[in-house]
């Protein structure tokens, strides 16, 4: 199988490269990743301006750019082979619930979809650095290989968060719906003048914990694997309450 690796954490960073290695043992592997990080970018694209893309490596390429974009150069580039499967990650760090519409981890993925072609995202997690990036990617592996048949022929993508724990304490696969995450934001004024303020964002976020979640599982110590549909129509409401 032909799989194109993207991230939002940069072309350098551990997750994707240990990725890398671990599918190119069985698997033919191409990297268009951005070339800095990129995260919480979602589905951004670059348009009006030209994207400088450099061959960093034998089959990786960083584009200055954002993931999107690498997975539509992967795609419609001509650069690179026929892609069979787009893979975003390892991302350091969770995706779960809400997160999916700013991660650009996940956009990685659902850009893939909507390019035509079958995507994965996963993330471990941990934000700092990690012993267990090689067992996600392990599983990740397995995964592809024993479900290949609904990876390729479902107009979906799966969002796959990773416990940051060892392989035994891990408790096992669940396939899970998306959590709530509520965002409690603030903004404090780090420099300003009369007419000019520099703001940075702090908070916290509290997660949904309801059993089958994405937030609550993976808390629990399994791996989550969430299927996602390109499709935001409201069925419910269209049938109850449109005449």
């Amino acid at each position: 199988m032909r799989i194109l690796l993207t991230n939002d954490d940069g072309v350098s960073a551990a997750g994707i490269n240990i990725l890398f290695d671990i599918l190119s043992e069985s698997h033919d592997v191409y990297m268009v990743a951005p070339l800095h990080e990129r995260s919480a970018c979602s589905n951004a694209i670059t348009v009006r301006t030209t994207i400088p893309l450099r061959e960093i490596a034998r089959g990786k390429f960083a584009a200055d750019a954002f993931t999107a974009d690498c997975v539509n150069i992967g795609i419609n580039g001509d650069i690179l082979p026929d892609v069979d499967l787009v893979i975003s990650g390892i991302n350091h760090g969770p995706n779960l619930g809400d997160d999916i519409h700013f991660s650009g981890t996940v956009a990685g993925a659902r850009s893939a979809v909507i390019f035509g072609k079958p995507g994965i995202a996963i993330s471990l997690d941990c934000f700092e650095e990690s012993d267990y990036f090689a067992d996600a990617g392990n599983f990740l592996l397995s995964f592809i290989d024993n479900n290949i048949h609904d990876i390729t022929t479902h107009r979906m993508f799966f969002n796959i968060n990773y416990p940051d724990i060892p392989h035994d304490e891990i408790k096992g696969t669940k396939y899970t719906t998306l959590g709530r995450r509520s965002y409690c934001d603030t903004f404090r004024v780090t420099e300003g003048t009369d007419s000019t303020m520099l703001l940075e964002m702090e908070g916290t976020i509290q997660s949904d914990m309801s059993s089958g979640t994405d937030t609550c599982e993976l808390r629990n110590g399994y791996i989550s694997i969430t299927p996602l549909l390109l499709d935001c129509t409201d069925k419910n409401y269209l049938q109850s309450s449109v005449q």
